[in-house]
């Protein structure tokens, strides 16, 4: 029964799904991760090479954001689809099938009941806010991570009922992957002792022994440092960005219980609080009215969402991306299975009220989804979405000059300036006046981008070229050494600073 219920919510997830396998790229990260990358991931070579630099080292070989196994994944997809993109969303439906199926059993062990759990598992295949980490290639951050978080968790709640060294062996594992996929994944520990103390207090009464909290505390510590030894990454968050994004609890939980407008991307200021305050009440009151509800796991799946949403608030900006929701998402399902079950249905009115709940959140997700068909539906969505976001702004301008329309691509990089600093936004106005022989306004741009960010590469490439151009050969050769340190494999600036440059 098990596996057919699996398969059930595998089939869901692929009938919602399976259209994104014909869809192109969006023009926002994934061109600077596969397209223009394509020399890396293609060689055999890159599936350890990954390991010694960063996640976005082709725009930025300093970059905060350590991820290997998420472009170890991207190299694997690349040896036998390059730049087709169909490989690379073969790749994200199949692990969010296997998510899918993973919440699953989850949601079984957790005692909610077979009818309870597999609603759960339902609305988690074809819900509209998950989306992102489905269609957008990117969005595979959350949803490879989540395959690890997951069978990480269920390992550890299998050695909690049957100890085993296999199991803590293949907790610790999936744990060190999950930490070489996204550092969410640091919050794991956090979530494994939460659901010690409310789901097994005599347990946690246990695990207070100096001996065994220590051995715990050692192994989870132990492969943490040796990530921060690896790649320490960014700076912490200022409590101003907590400050500005503490609103992101509010806004992810009305957009996972009530989607009633997804995004693909926003700004905390164009999205509307009331469906997080009719969420957050509704759940409270459902908490509070309904007979049998266990009150330590709704407090589980309130830990849940939060822990797994507490490093977007750490992120600087107000920027709000649906791929991130994709394990909060189990915490609000698990509160949510957990009323269902309290309810107490009848198998067929169970049936009938999931079945409704799925094929609307399925419509809902088939209609939303066309925005990532390909990078012109995805640029006039995020701006239809979030008028009031530069980066929505910015990837409509690039669309836009993508397909020739440089007048309407510098209308949209402009509005994208108005509303904040916006990075490479100068530096494609820069090629725009490179196109049309404008030299100095060009160099003013790429100037203007340099003082946002010292280490764009392309930018300093762009700039050797202009400054060839205004005969200034001297400093073109200086700025193609400088766009070569900041990106090594930038195999145009190395031809460029080989010709014009050689002693």
């Amino acid at each position: 029964m098990r596996w057919r219920e699996a398969a059930l919510v595998g089939l869901a997830a692929l009938a919602v799904h399976a259209r994104t396998l014909g869809f192109d790229f969006t023009g926002l990260d994934d061109r600077d991760l596969l397209v223009d990358d394509q020399p890396f991931l293609s060689h055999p070579s890159a599936l350890w090479r990954v390991f010694s630099r960063s996640h976005m080292h082709v725009v930025d070989a300093g970059h905060a954001y350590y991820r290997p196994l998420v472009t170890a994944s991207y190299a694997l997809d690349a040896q036998w689809s390059g730049v087709r993109p169909l490989g690379y969303h073969l790749t994200n439906v199949a692990l969010h099938v296997a998510a899918s199926c993973l919440l699953l059993a989850l949601l079984r062990r957790l005692a909610l009941g077979r009818g309870a759990a597999l609603a759960g598992a339902m609305v988690f295949a074809v819900h509209p806010a998950l989306a992102p980490a489905v269609a957008w290639i990117p969005g595979r951050n959350d949803s490879l991570l989540a395959v690890f978080v997951l069978g990480a968790w269920l390992l550890f709640l299998r050695d909690r009922a049957r100890p085993s060294w296999g199991a803590r062996a293949g907790h610790l594992a999936l744990f060190a992957l999950a930490l070489l996929t996204k550092e969410t994944a640091v919050v794991l520990p956090l979530v494994c002792l939460a659901h010690v103390a409310l789901l097994e207090p005599q347990a946690w009464a246990r695990l207070r022994r100096p001996a065994a909290l220590t051995g715990f505390a050692a192994a989870w510590g132990a492969l943490v440092c040796a990530r921060l030894l690896v790649h320490p990454g960014g700076g912490a968050a200022t409590a101003r960005d907590l400050a500005a994004n503490l609103p992101l609890l509010e806004m992810s939980l009305g957009a996972l219980v009530l989607p009633v407008r997804p995004t693909v991307l926003a700004v905390v200021g164009d999205l509307p609080l009331w469906p997080g305050v009719v969420a957050l009440f509704g759940l409270a009151a459902a908490t509070r009215l309904v007979a049998g509800v266990r009150l330590r796991v709704v407090a589980l799946g309130a830990a849940v969402f939060v822990l797994f949403l507490a490093p977007s608030l750490a992120v600087p900006g107000t920027l709000v991306l649906g791929h991130r929701l994709y394990l909060p998402a189990c915490g609000v399902l698990l509160v949510i299975a957990e009323i269902v079950r309290a309810l107490a249905l009848e198998p067929r009115v169970l049936a009938a009220w999931a079945g409704v709940t799925v094929a609307t959140l399925a419509l809902l997700t088939v209609a939303f989804e066309g925005a990532y068909r390909d990078r012109r539906s995805f640029a006039r969505e995020a701006v239809a979405g979030s008028p009031g976001s530069a980066l929505a702004h910015f990837c409509l301008g690039q669309s836009l000059q993508l397909d020739g329309d440089d007048d309407g691509a510098l209308a949209e990089y402009r509005a994208a300036l108005a509303i904040g600093p916006t990075e490479v936004a100068h530096n494609n106005i820069a090629v725009i006046a490179m196109r049309r022989a404008r030299w100095a306004e060009a160099e003013q741009e790429l100037r203007q981008e340099l003082d946002l960010d010292p280490r764009y590469g392309r930018a300093y490439y762009n700039l050797g070229i202009v400054l060839r151009r205004e005969d200034r050969p001297g400093e073109a050769c200086a700025a193609e050494e400088q766009a070569l340190a900041l990106a090594p494999g930038d195999e145009a600036a190395r031809q460029e600073r080989d010709r014009d440059c050689a002693p």
